[in-house]
């Protein structure tokens, strides 16, 4: 898995999704993957205690009302592709996910990496590599804070995630060296 799946994926494991990564879609001659379909359960939340864990608003709003269920197909990459989305594999996609037609396509461009937007083409939403890390960011600023760090006694996420969640350790081991801060 390459680095910048990782991050889009702990970009939409921060705000709540279940993720599917690198699905298989049968039945074509080439592009026989999707990067990741996800979902996000109506009314999702992670806290700690009794304060939640910050999500991106934004990005949750441009895909709908957070108290329906949300399902996603996101690719990641660097530019533009074109096709994709390719029709075929949205019909195999959206059979996964049952008889849901509300599919959103999502396109994490990390060619854009000073910039923290997320862009509506109608037909996607594209998020960029800027908005992920500032994001990811704010949720480790928020799981240092005091006011958590309190509730979690003597429990850290570096120690707990190595287990489950691999790259989330790393980074995490990243920024407490101070390789990975908000200033750089």
């Amino acid at each position: 898995m390459e680095t910048t799946e990782k991050i889009a994926f702990l970009y939409l494991r921060f705000n709540g999704f279940f993720l599917m990564p690198h699905f298989t879609v049968f039945g074509l001659e080439k592009e026989k993957h999707v990067d990741v379909l996800g979902f996000r359960p109506a009314g999702s939340e992670e806290t700690i205690g009794d304060i939640s864990l910050c999500i991106d608003k934004e990005f949750i709003g441009e895909l709908g009302d957070p108290e329906n269920d949300i399902l996603l197909w996101a690719e990641v990459g660097t530019g533009y592709v074109k096709d994709l989305f390719h029709p075929k594999k949205e019909v195999y996609v959206k059979k996964i996910f049952g008889t849901r037609e509300n599919l959103k396509k999502i396109y994490f461009n990390f060619d854009k990496k000073e910039v923290e937007t997320i862009v509506n083409e109608g037909d996607k939403i594209e998020v960029s590599a800027g908005r992920c890390r500032k994001f990811i960011l704010e949720r480790f600023s928020q799981m240092e804070s005091d006011e958590i760090g309190n509730l979690l006694s003597g429990m850290t996420k570096t120690g707990s995630w190595r287990w489950s969640e691999e790259f989330l350790a790393d980074l995490l081991c990243l920024r407490k060296m101070g390789f990975l801060t908000s200033g750089n």
